[in-house]
This record gives structure tokens, sequence and C-alpha cells, in this order.
């Protein structure tokens, strides 16, 4: 591996890229379990309804998180990976994007919550998880700089700690008697707690020494170093904004066209599929910014990615096939007998993460090529497809016609992303761009 002008050219070294992937399997493996813990607590204390309408009060927020985001910690992940002495500037225009855009939007949708649900509790429970939207882009900030420094050590304690702290005092509030209102409250209470965690690992481990330069190739002020920011950001927050509109589409229609019954067995059995994507995540966080340094070498690119999606198709096909007989007794040991007709959602859910593991791992191949346009045109769609298959099977079956939606979805999005003939092959991304 050698550098030239700032940036590595050559394959990463494999042992780093190991111990980086276990470490956030760690986290994904012990942030999932928690989760599976949360959430079959409030389905346990409060039923699918209880367990609806936390999953529909959320599924408003993070998309809105995602706008806030825009991208930028994707962005900052791919150049700091290259140009680490850029982190200053690049954490300050950063900072003022998150205050303009997440503040903004928390307020909105705050002012909003009547309106975005004709369910009572819903509309109750926004405001209290609104400020979610700009605490998270906050903590991805740090957790970008975490990544692009192949320094991944912070990130299971900071994700496992907050899961701990929230689970337990969930636990709490529901043995003093406490509604899914103040679980909601909870969760924006250890959202909070761990990002000025993250800010103080970065204090203490990672802050650079400040800096007044401007952002590599754009013109100085504030302002324009925002601006400057925001438009190179701007494919991934697109990306981001239509994957998250993408994945909690369902859930929001599931309470808008049926029940929040319905929506409760969508969320059960959802929490498995996220479960399954515990280990797949944790490969592509690790091997993102390591692919910074192979965008030049498409021989190493290539040879990378023929490795991963076979192993990608094998463990998505091992777990739906597990999952098929055990889907009832699943649900009925983690949320209890009331959630066992969410079976089919659960085995539909399972093979269509197999197309989801293959369509993430098609995508990063892409990313890695500078061609998040082409990604962006695949998503949306994929996106307008899955409204109308939603809007077709809902009505009908419910949780499960939104699993089909789901899972039908995510087979035409591999798809698309498949064929060469949709792209070229020439382009290569620089920093400069």
């Amino acid at each position: 591996m050698r550098v030239e002008s700032g940036r590595t050219i050559g394959s990463p070294l494999p042992g780093r890229l190991s111990r980086n992937t276990v470490t956030l399997a760690v986290s994904s493996v012990g942030g999932a379990a928690l989760s599976f813990v949360l959430s079959a607590l409030i389905g346990r204390a409060l039923g699918q309804d209880g367990l609806g309408v936390y999953a529909t009060a959320l599924a408003w927020v993070l998309p809105l998180s995602l706008v806030a985001e825009f991208g930028i910690g994707t962005l900052i992940t791919r150049d700091l990976a290259i140009n680490p002495a850029a982190a200053p500037v690049y954490l300050r225009a950063a900072v003022f994007a998150r205050l303009t855009l997440g503040g903004s939007l928390t307020l909105l949708l705050a002012l909003a919550a009547p309106l975005v649900s004709p369910h009572p509790a819903v509309a109750r429970g926004v405001p209290l998880a609104a400020p979610l939207v700009l605490i998270l882009p906050f903590f991805s900030l740090f957790s970008a700089v975490f990544r692009a420094r192949q320094a991944m050590w912070p990130i299971p304690w900071l994700n496992i700690g907050m899961l701990a702290a929230q689970v337990a005092l969930t636990a709490a509030v529901f043995a003093a008697g406490g509604d899914v209102l103040a679980a909601l409250a909870v969760n924006t209470l250890t959202s909070a707690g761990q990002l000025v965690a993250a800010w103080w690992v970065w204090r203490r481990w990672f802050a650079a020494h400040p800096s007044n330069n401007p952002l590599p190739g754009y013109r100085e002020g504030q302002m324009w170093q925002v601006y400057g920011l925001l438009r190179r950001a701007w494919p991934f927050a697109l990306a981001a904004v239509l994957a998250a509109l993408q994945l909690r589409l369902n859930a929001i229609l599931l309470e808008r066209l049926t029940t929040t019954g319905e929506a409760g067995y969508y969320a059960a059995a959802a929490r498995f599929a996220e479960a399954g994507r515990v280990i797949p995540n944790a490969l592509f966080g690790a091997l993102f910014p390591a692919l910074a340094a192979l965008a030049a070498d498409e021989c190493a690119l290539e040879r990378t990615f023929r490795r991963v999606m076979p192993a990608l198709a094998a463990f998505g096909a091992a777990l739906a096939l597990v999952v098929m007989p055990l889907a009832g007794v699943l649900l009925n040991l983690t949320y209890g007998e009331n959630f066992t007709p969410a079976a089919p959602v659960l085995v539909i859910a399972m093979w269509g993460l197999l197309f989801a593991l293959l369509r993430g791992g098609r995508t990063l191949y892409w990313y890695a090529r500078g061609r998040e346009q082409f990604t962006n045109a695949v998503t949306a769609i994929t996106l307008a497809l899955q409204v109308a298959l939603a809007l077709w099977f809902i009505p009908a079956h419910g949780a499960v016609g939104a699993a089909l939606a789901g899972l039908l979805t995510e087979a035409a999005a591999l798809l698309l992303l498949w064929r060469p003939k949709w792209f070229s092959t020439t382009h290569r991304y620089t920093p400069a761009e």
C-alpha cells in the first residue's frame, strides 16, 4: 500500500479491516439484542397497540433526522479517511449545517404533530420524539470521525451503553405505571446522553487543533463553507432520505390504512429483520472508509466485492430458512402469544432481507466508484413501486401485504442495480469533486 498526494492507494490492511468489522459487529449485536429487549418490553407491557404507537411516532422522526443529517456523515467518513488533517474545517461547517437543518425540522415536526396522524397517542408522542431529529445527526457527526480514523472502539461503548440505559429506564417507567409517551421521552433523554458522551470521547481522544483553513476547493466564509459541504453531501443526503422513506413507509401506511395493531405486528417482525442486518452492517461500516483507498484500484475493488456478495447471499438465505419453521415460536417467546398472527409477516420479511442485503452490498460498490446518482435513481424508482404495491396489498392483507410489498421492492431494486448497461464504468471519485 502506498500514498500519493495524500491518497492511499492499494488494499487496506486485512488485519485492521477484520478488527474493525468485529468491533462494529459487537456494537451491532449488542445493540440489536437490547433493541429486541426494548421492543419486547414495550409489546408485553402495552400490547400491539402500544408498540404500534411507539413505532409510528419514530417512523415520522427518523426520516427527518436523515434530512438533517444530509449525507454529511457519509461524506466526512469518505473524505477524512483520505485527508484526516481536514477534520477541523469539516466539523465546523457540519455543526452549522446541523443546527440550521436539524433545529428547523425539529421545531416544524413538533408544531405539525397534530397533522401527522389521526391517532391521538401518536400525535402526542411525536413532539416527545422530535428532538431526535437534531440529536441523531449530531451523534452521527462524531461517529463519522471515529470511522474515518479507523478507530471503531468508541462506537460499541456508546451504542450499547445508551440502549442499556434506555431499557433499564423504560422498565422502571413501566413499573411505575408509565405509558408509551413515557417510553418515547426516555428514548429522547438517553439519546441526548449518548450525544454528550460522544462529544466527551471526541474531545478526549480525537479533537484536532483548531484550524481557520477553508474547506478544500471552496471559498472562505462560514456560509460558503456550509454551502460547499451541503452541495457535495447532497447525493448522499438524497440516498439516505429515500432509503429511510422506503424503510418506514410500510409502518406509516399500515397505521393509516389499517390499525395500530397491524402496525404492531409489522414492527415485531421488522425487529427480527433488523437483527439479521447486524453482521452485514458491521462489515459495511468497516469496509466503507477502507474503500476510499480502493476507488482508483478497479481490480482490488472487484476482487473485494466478488468475495463479499456470495457471503451475503449465503447469510441471508440461511437466516430465512432457519426462521421459516420457527416464526410463530419466536414471536410467542419474544412478544407473547398475542403476536403469533404475525408469523407469516416474519417469514416474508426474512426473505425480503436476503434481497436487501445483496442490494446493500451492490449499493456500497457503486458508492465506492462515485456513482451515488445512479443508486439514487434506482431507489426513487423502487420507492414509487413500493407505494403502489403497498396501496394495493395493505388494505386487503394488512401487515402481510406490507411485508410482501417490501420483498418485491427489494428484489426489483437489486435487479436494477445489477444491470451494467445502465451505468458507465469509467468514472473515478476524487476528493476535489
